[in-house]
């Protein structure tokens, strides 16, 4: 079992995004934007009903199919503010819900989703092993969880660097240090899931997208 990296704290990240929802979309859009594709890809081709957690201000709202259903939660009501913008333009009616919540207790009922994504979210959540198992519970049989994020370097000098950087990058919100062995650890553990997929966004990307299918 892999040792337990330094979480965020919930207040942490709320208010880093209190700040970041100001300047996120022109800052973090064209960074995440080839991650988002690859997560939406995914994601229509399954189809159904969709739980983006940590939907920040909706930059994937444009990119999901017409034939998908989208539930957005986050914890940040000022990023949500953002989204509840972008949504009121009516030009993404695939979008049903948003909703402010915390992914460690989902408001949902079993089985209510066909996909759950995580857009660079899990990695910054207080407690990432009961978000996934919250994820696993509201998933429909072969449904899947999507992971986009980076994770901790395989080289020496890369985890060296990330964790000298880590207690600053925490302040702002980021976690650049945490590792996917705790995804893996996880998924076997609890038995419900499956790693199914660990593809590069990009050849020269530092983001991962990481696939659970539900058995």
């Amino acid at each position: 079992m892999t040792s337990l990296s330094h979480d965020l704290a919930r207040h942490d990240v709320e208010k880093a995004y209190r700040l970041w929802s100001r300047i996120y979309d022109a800052t973090c859009g064209p960074l995440f934007a080839p991650a988002h594709r690859a997560m939406a890809a995914a994601v229509n081709a399954r189809g159904g009903n969709v739980l983006e957690v940590g939907v920040g201000t909706g930059l994937m709202f444009e990119l999901y199919g017409a034939h998908t259903r989208v539930t957005g939660i986050d914890i940040s009501r000022d990023m949500l503010a953002k989204a509840r913008e972008r949504l009121n333009s009516g030009r993404h009616p695939h979008i049903i819900a948003l909703e402010q919540a915390d992914v460690h207790a989902l408001p949902y009922a079993d089985a209510s989703f066909d996909s759950v994504t995580f857009p660079f979210v899990l990695t910054l959540v207080n407690a990432p092993e009961q978000a996934l198992s919250e994820a696993a519970r509201v998933l429909a049989p072969g449904g899947q969880i999507v992971i986009v994020s980076h994770f901790r370097s395989e080289g020496a000098i890369g985890r060296s660097v990330e964790t000298a950087l880590a207690p600053l990058c925490a302040r702002m919100g980021l976690r650049p240090d945490f590792p996917l062995e705790r995804i893996q650890d996880w998924t076997a553990d609890d038995g419900r899931m499956h790693f199914a997929q660990k593809k590069r966004i990009a050849p020269l990307s530092p983001f991962d997208l990481v696939r659970l299918e539900r058995l």
